[in-house]
């Protein structure tokens, strides 16, 4: 469902729109669908999974002109400015390859796995609360998607106005 909301808030942006920033020192939407997909990338097949991540084995960082372990975090105004913005078909399609991935290891997933201990890296957790940090961090930058989108183009379409029923 979450794919499907920010599929609707991508109808009718142009490539212009899909990178404008609201200040400088602010993600695009583009940005931030390139940043939902690559740490679902690095949560289910990095950390999950325990292989390379899809953006590596698949050569999408260098379809994206990206340095193959760069998802996103902690960039600065200058990474920002730099960052190499890619079609929207081409992020669509790696988008996709990351979610088949997702989808297969989810649903194959028991349920005394999600309670198994993972090493994150930098802190240690189970599969399932890996699981539920994903799920939150889809959910923010959905609605900040969202909300860039509010910010340029207001409500669309806008709201009919019902008159009032006569009695």
């Amino acid at each position: 469902e979450n794919e499907n909301y920010v599929q609707d808030t991508l109808k009718w942006l142009s490539e212009d729109e899909l990178a404008w920033t609201p200040k400088p020192h602010s993600n695009s939407i583009i940005f931030l669908m390139w940043h939902l997909a690559r740490i679902e990338d690095l949560w289910i097949n990095r950390i999950l999974k325990g292989v390379k991540e899809i953006c590596e084995t698949e050569g999408w960082y260098e379809k994206f002109g990206t340095s193959v372990g760069d998802n996103g975090f902690a960039n600065d105004v200058a990474k920002l400015k730099a960052w190499p913005v890619p079609p929207l078909k081409l992020l669509n399609d790696y988008k996709t390859a990351v979610r088949k991935s997702a989808v297969a290891y989810i649903g194959s997933l028991t349920e005394k796995q999600l309670d198994e201990p993972k090493d994150f890296g930098w802190s240690k957790g189970t599969v399932g609360s890996a699981l539920k940090h994903l799920i939150c961090e889809v959910g923010e930058h959905s609605g900040q998607i969202g909300y860039i989108k509010g910010m340029m183009k207001g409500i669309e379409p806008p709201p009919v106005i019902q008159p009032p029923l006569k009695k």
